[in-house]
Formats: C-alpha cells, structure tokens, sequence
C-alpha cells in the first residue's frame, strides 16, 4: 500500500513538473484547434485569428526540441490581438530537421489555399518564427517559400552547417532574439546564424535570459533546467517580436528604430544590425 501511495505521489509530481499551463485567449481573438496531416502525420495546430483576419499578415510559430504548441500560444494570443493570423504547431518529429521544415511548408499551403482558415484569405505576406531547434526548421522552411519575406528567431539553435547553410539564403528581415550563451542554446549559437544572413538582419541579447524565457508559457521543468525563466525578461522577448515582425512584414520603421534604440537600454545588451538600408525592400 505504501508502494502504491508513492506511486500515485510520483505521478502527480511528475505531472505538476511538467505541466505546461494554459493562457487564457486574448478579447476578440478567435482560436480553435485544428488537427492537420503533414509530411504524412496528424498533427495538432492552434489558431488565433484578429477581429479583422481578412487579408492579415499571416505568421506560423514553431516550438523547439522535445516542446509542443502550447509553449507558443502566449506569443499566438498577443500577435492575434495585435492584428495577425497566427498559426503554432505540434512538429511531426522530434529530430528529424529537414521533416519538420517540410512539415512548416505544407502548413503554410495548407493555410493560403483555404483548406484551414475556409473563406478567410490571409495576406501572402507570411512570417516564420522558431524557437530553439525550431529556429533551425523555420530557417530550413524560409529558405523554400518565396511568399515568407521575415524571419525570426527566438534564441535559435542551429547546428553548425544545418543552420547557417539555410540562413545564406534568406535575403529577407531576419531578427534574432537571444538568450545569454549557455549548454541549451549550443554556447549562443545563434550568433553563427546571425553572421551567416546576408542581410538585412539585426540580432540582440536580452540581459541575463534563460534559453526558456522565449517560452510562452514555460514548464518548472525546463525552468529547472535550463535556469528559472522570469516574467519581465518573457515580456521583454514578446515586446521585440512584436517590433521585429511589425518592422519585417509590416516595413514599420519605426519599429524598427525602437529595435535599434534598445543599445542604449541596460536591459539588452550586443544589439547589432547589418544592411539596415534593405529593411524595407522584402524578398
């Protein structure tokens, strides 16, 4: 009996470590779950759509190694209640890279051609958005579609060539937002990817993140670790998402100021830019 107590005790540990919570969707941003084949697998993929979603920037999210969608939706809320058609996935596989960025261009015909958003038809002005490992298969994704014109990366990890060989292609805004260097992001390798991006791009470091501040919502799990995540560094990454893609697919170049301006912000630190003069001309 004692055995079994444990048991039932380790059960409901396990499950409160590695629970993800839910956030609550945003006024006036419709979500629904649709479950989708790609690359031959059904997977889950969550929606939020703006008030207005007829021709809106359209925008996919796509979790890192071992995560799932939920640990994107804080940044499909915000972005949907910021005007965006937002799409966060479950990826087909855990490690298979070139399955996962096939799987993210699948979805983003799935997405153009009616088949998951029905009569409402977004703008063909798309943007990718990766965290961790899941930088690597936007990247691979990015580099495929013509109709993607902004890339941002949420302290991607790239893996040597497999990152950087993708990044050379991308002529498009790329912003890649990082963590302080650490074992979880490959030491900061996403400075190789952002060396390798011909440009326009722009690359800072939120003062002292963890790799899961880009998280939202994170688990106590990965808190554990990869280091505690904090609120005010969370709201920092979602601040310059927001910037980065209004600056990327929306040409705001005001946005794009506020982004440059944060060098002189205690907060953030290597903010760095290349080609500024071609932000606004897209792919």
């Amino acid at each position: 009996m004692i055995f079994g107590l444990l048991a039932v005790l380790a059960v409901c540990f396990l499950s409160w470590f590695l629970h993800i919570p839910a956030l609550p969707t945003p006024p006036g941003v419709d979500f629904r779950t649709e479950t989708v084949q790609l690359t031959g697998k059904g997977v889950k993929v969550d929606l939020f759509l703006p008030a207005k979603a007829e021709g809106a920037p359209l925008v996919v999210i796509s979790h890192g190694f071992s995560r799932n969608r939920r640990t994107m939706a804080g940044w499909g809320g915000m972005l949907a209640a910021k005007g965006f058609i937002v799409a966060a996935l479950d990826l087909p596989a855990l490690a298979d890279h070139e399955r996962n960025g096939r799987a993210l261009n699948e979805l983003l015909v799935k997405l153009r051609d009616g088949t998951l958003l029905g009569n409402t038809k977004p703008s063909a002005r798309t943007a990718l958005v990766g965290f961790s490992a899941g930088g690597l298969w936007t990247l691979l994704a990015a580099s495929r579609d013509t109709n993607v014109v902004c890339w941002v990366g949420l302290d991607p990890v790239g893996l040597g060539r497999m990152g950087t060989r993708p990044a050379r292609e991308l002529h498009i805004p790329s912003f890649v937002l990082r963590a302080e260097s650490a074992p979880w992001n490959a030491n900061g390798n996403a400075k190789e990817i952002f060396e390798s991006l011909p440009g326009p791009a722009l690359s800072l470091i939120v003062k002292d993140a963890t790799h899961v501040d880009p998280e939202n919502p994170t688990s106590r799990a990965a808190d554990w670790a990869c280091g505690k995540s904090a609120p005010e560094r969370r709201q920092r990454f979602g601040r310059c998402l927001l910037a980065s893609l209004q600056a990327g697919l929306m040409n705001d170049q005001s946005e794009l100021e506020y982004l440059l301006s944060l060098t002189n912000d205690p907060a953030f630190h290597d903010v760095t830019s290349k080609r500024r003069e071609l932000f606004s001309g897209g792919k």
